[in-house]
């Protein structure tokens, strides 16, 4: 979600901790408070006890730390499926300079319009992929259309920084081609590399869109969004859900993405923008993703509840994208960590996706490690499961004996 401004050294990422292992079947009251740290290569699984209940349980992970070997070994071995935090966003495939080759793209409007020959940016794509295959680990695909992160120049009159916005017509068109050339890139070295098995499994089409606000007639982000100042409605959400339908396989999964999802206010136009998708003609939505940067005393798991039933309630899968638990107004402690994550897995356990019936299909931690967290502070929140010299944290315990005491 954000760029990670902190620096973590190699030398500090490459210690080693060792520590005995402790009996399966110890309650997870004894694991969060008397067992000694073990790295995550070293402990059981997340993935695997979270197998028989969720698709996976993933990671953000950017690519100076994944491009690692023993990070690779630590992913593959606690999660399925990892989140670039910034390589596959706007800016980062479209490349910073303004494109100077441009040629002809036929719009679903029939009309010409000019666009960038090919996207500048489909190395860091290409090497987060290969990397993903290599280690059997899936992608959630984060983000096709965000008002953040995406150059100035996409939006303007002759792809240009300084000059003015282009109208309506003509940025639906640069939409389309953006996402036409993302999405058949990747189906295309899928095609290839991967033998044409799914290595992104699902895509945030739409990133951050609606209001924060808390005037009840709000209802989209319209400050700091070209998106919003060019459109002026909720047509650009529309039209990415539609255009990502038309040029995604069948079975890649297709996710609004937002945070703070369990505001009554935001949750209201979450679910009026889902209605809105559903009801376009050509356009698909498959997944809510719920981020979850929550905190010590905010949401409550009943509040998120109440938020989560309602999207579940249209008809729609929800996967916890981005899970981190900060501070808040609070004083945080281990225990009092690992307990707020214990909950809340017990709430996503109560949910998950069973057959026939829509839920929660995923959980992804924002991060792998505190010092690297962008909300480190450094060193004020240490909001993950793992710290240091990737050694278990007690919350790490907690999650782990969730999944194994669970019984419904």
């Amino acid at each position: 979600m954000k760029k990670n401004l902190l620096v973590l050294s190699l030398a500090a990422l490459m210690l080693v901790s060792c520590a005995s292992n402790k009996n399966s079947d110890t309650k997870a009251q004894t694991k969060v408070e008397e067992a000694e740290p073990q790295t995550w290569i070293e402990a059981e699984s997340l993935n695997e006890a979270y197998a028989p209940y969720f698709d996976y349980i993933g990671f953000a992970v950017p690519f100076d730390l994944l491009n690692r070997a023993f990070i690779q070994e630590g992913l593959a071995h606690q999660g399925g499926c990892i989140t670039p935090e910034n390589e596959f966003k706007p800016d980062s495939l479209l490349g910073w300079g303004r494109p100077t080759n441009l040629v002809d793209f036929k719009a679903a409007d029939g009309k010409t319009y000019k666009v960038p020959a090919e996207l500048a940016g489909t190395n860091n794509l290409k090497n987060y992929l290969n990397t993903a295959l290599l280690n059997n680990l899936k992608i959630r695909g984060h983000v096709l259309v965000w008002h953040s992160q995406s150059p100035k120049w996409f939006f303007r009159e002759n792809y240009d920084a300084n000059a003015k916005l282009v109208d309506k017509a003509t940025m639906r068109a640069r939409q389309e081609w953006y996402i036409k050339s993302v999405l058949e890139f990747v189906k295309k070295w899928e095609d290839t590399a991967a033998d044409g098995q799914r290595v992104i499994i699902a895509w945030d089409v739409v990133n951050e869109a609606m209001s924060d606000s808390g005037n009840p007639s709000d209802y989209l982000r319209n400050q700091g969004s070209d998106w919003y100042s060019i459109y002026q409605d909720d047509s650009f959400i529309t039209d990415a859900f539609v255009f990502a339908n038309k040029y995604a396989p069948a079975d890649l999964k297709l996710a609004y993405n937002d945070y703070g999802c369990y505001g009554q206010q935001k949750t209201a136009r979450i679910v009026k923008l889902i209605k809105k998708i559903q009801s376009t003609p050509g356009a698909r939505i498959d997944i809510l993703g719920m981020q979850s940067h929550i905190s010590m005393n905010h949401p409550t798991a009943s509040l998120y509840e109440v938020a989560l039933k309602q999207f579940l309630d249209l008809g729609v899968d929800v996967q916890v994208t981005e899970l981190d638990i900060g501070n808040g107004n609070s004083i945080s402690t281990p225990k009092l960590l690992a307990d707020k994550y214990a909950q809340f897995f017990e709430l996503f356990l109560k949910y998950r996706k069973t057959e026939g019936k829509n839920g929660i299909s995923g959980v992804t931690l924002w991060g792998i490690l505190d010092e690297r967290s962008w909300i480190s502070n450094n060193g004020a929140q240490a909001p993950l499961l793992f710290h240091e010299d990737f050694r278990c944290k007690p919350a790490f315990y907690s999650v782990l004996e969730t999944a194994k005491n669970w019984n419904d």
